[in-house]
């Protein structure tokens, strides 16, 4: 278990049994979460304002509920609609957890052939959790993170289709907010998206390492820039804005297993390439987090195995959410 150690660098190395930490206060490493032996793979993560967390596995659907003395418990146990919890975000004015439920690894038939079920959107009542609404992602798309408005609007990216969804308060079909040949790749397009209070919004683009910024434009157009960096980021996937105004981003690092969370002032004016700050690396699959103030909760997915040829049977015996309070 990690234990609590304040950290003294801008670099934090992770082993299972310590941290190593050099100079420069940044941030502290509190101990992290030790997820139930019989939770794997956590990916979604969003916090309420009661310092409650949601939880969802990615290859379950199963959805735990921390509160704020740590008691976990489960929320949604999955089901046949909601079988993956990729994304999570929490509606709290509404009561509404919202989340993403793709089937990336697919289901294993007894002939040895893999089937995907149709990707989703879905919708949970967190007084009573039902679910509530259940939506196909048009076009047999990959919905693969998600940002809220303030109207209770849903943005969705589509790491499949160079897409950016969005689902308007009480509607019944996801439409197109934003469409580019720049959201395009080979492999995984879209993943991470974080969404500022006038509507600026960062996507990142998982396979190509890239960040893109889009602006709304009246009347209900968008520009899509791309955000210039010191180098390529290796699988950007879950980000969020800090309460400076600086973007929040795991990198997943399939390639090095070196997984990382990093800190860019991607939006302010000036300084082109935009410099990347590594807060902490070593982390095993960091996929999605949440941030309240300076704190910070990364869910160490550990799933790297299922993507590396030959290291499918090496599973995890342990899943956490990595936990850190940034000191400026």
């Amino acid at each position: 278990m990690l234990k609590k150690f304040l950290y003294t660098t801008a670099i934090v190395v992770f082993t299972f049994g310590s941290v190593q930490s050099l100079a420069a206060p940044v941030v502290r490493v509190l101990a992290p979460i030790e997820l139930p032996s019989n939770f794997q793979y956590p990916n979604g993560i969003t916090r309420a304002s009661n310092g409650t967390l949601y939880v969802g596995s990615v290859t379950s659907g199963r959805i735990l509920r921390i509160n704020p003395q740590g008691k976990i418990e489960t929320f949604f146990a999955g089901s046949d609609q909601v079988f993956a919890a990729n994304a999570l975000r929490l509606d709290e004015r509404r009561g509404i957890l919202w989340g993403t439920s793709s089937d990336f690894l697919g289901v294993r038939t007894p002939n040895g052939e893999t089937i995907r079920r149709p990707h989703r959107i879905f919708a949970i009542d967190t007084r009573t959790g039902k679910i509530l609404r259940v939506i196909l992602m048009p076009d047999g798309g990959f919905g693969n993170d998600i940002a809220l408005d303030e109207d209770g609007g849903v943005y969705v990216t589509d790491s499949s289709r160079p897409r950016i969804h969005y689902l308007a308060p009480g509607a019944t079909q996801l439409q197109i907010w934003a469409e580019d040949r720049r959201f395009s790749s080979k492999e995984i397009g879209l993943a991470g998206i974080a969404r500022r209070s006038d509507g600026t919004t960062i996507v990142g683009l998982f396979s190509a390492g890239e960040l893109l910024k889009v602006i709304p434009q009246p009347p209900g157009g968008v520009k899509v820039e791309p955000i210039p960096l010191v180098r390529k980021l290796e699988n950007p996937d879950g980000m969020q804005f800090a309460s400076d105004g600086r973007l929040l981003v795991t990198e997943g690092a399939i390639k090095s297993g070196n997984g990382s969370l990093l800190r860019i002032d991607a939006l302010s004016p000036g300084t082109q390439p935009k410099s990347i700050e590594t807060l902490a690396r070593g982390m095993e699959s960091p996929v999605n987090l949440t941030v309240s103030d300076r704190e910070i909760w990364v869910t160490e997915a550990r799933i790297r195995h299922r993507l590396v040829p030959g290291r499918e049977k090496q599973i995890p015996d342990r899943f956490f959410i990595r936990r850190f309070t940034l000191s400026r």
